[in-house]
Order: structure tokens, then sequence, then C-alpha cells
């Protein structure tokens, strides 16, 4: 499945108030893979920087950090998930 990654441009790591999506955030990759939590690995900078890992298919941003808490993810399908202190949680619209 592919998932296209954001971050926010004023992370708050879960402290403080959640930036508004789609207006503060930056789009940073596509990723191919499994699962979500498969994105949260592969986009995160472990032994090396992720943006060299083969999953990465497209890069929008040069030395982007790695996905942490108060990002989003969109599935192929259009579902979006919010990284939260623990795990993903699906981002309902109103």
């Amino acid at each position: 499945m592919k998932y296209k990654v954001y971050h926010a441009i004023n992370p708050t790591f879960g402290f403080g108030k959640k930036p508004e999506f789609p207006s503060e955030y930056k789009l940073v990759a596509t990723v191919e893979c499994a699962d979500l939590e498969d994105v949260f690995r592969i986009t995160n900078h472990i032994d090396e920087d992720w943006t060299k890992n083969p999953e990465v298919t497209e890069l929008f941003h040069n030395r982007p950090r790695s996905t942490s808490v108060g990002d989003v993810v969109i599935d192929e399908d259009g579902y979006h998930f919010y990284c939260d202190q623990v795990g993903w949680k699906e981002i309902i619209e109103a």
C-alpha cells in the first residue's frame, strides 16, 4: 500500500495545541509498505538516513526529520491517520 507522509511544519510532538491539517503540514514523502507501523519504522532515522530506504518512492523535501507524534499519514484509500503518543489514530472529519 502507498502512504503519503506529512510532517507538521511547527511540530509540538504532542505537547500544546495540535497543528491544523493540512494548512500547517508539508508533504515529505510517499512510502510503499504493508501498514502504518512500517511507515513509522521506515520514516525514522534509526541506523541511517531514512530517505535512503528503498520503500521511499517519492521524496518532496531534502533531509526531513523523523516521523513523530503529531504527524499525519494518508493511505491510498484516502484514510487519514494521526501519529499519537502510542500508535495511530484515524482522523474522522466532522
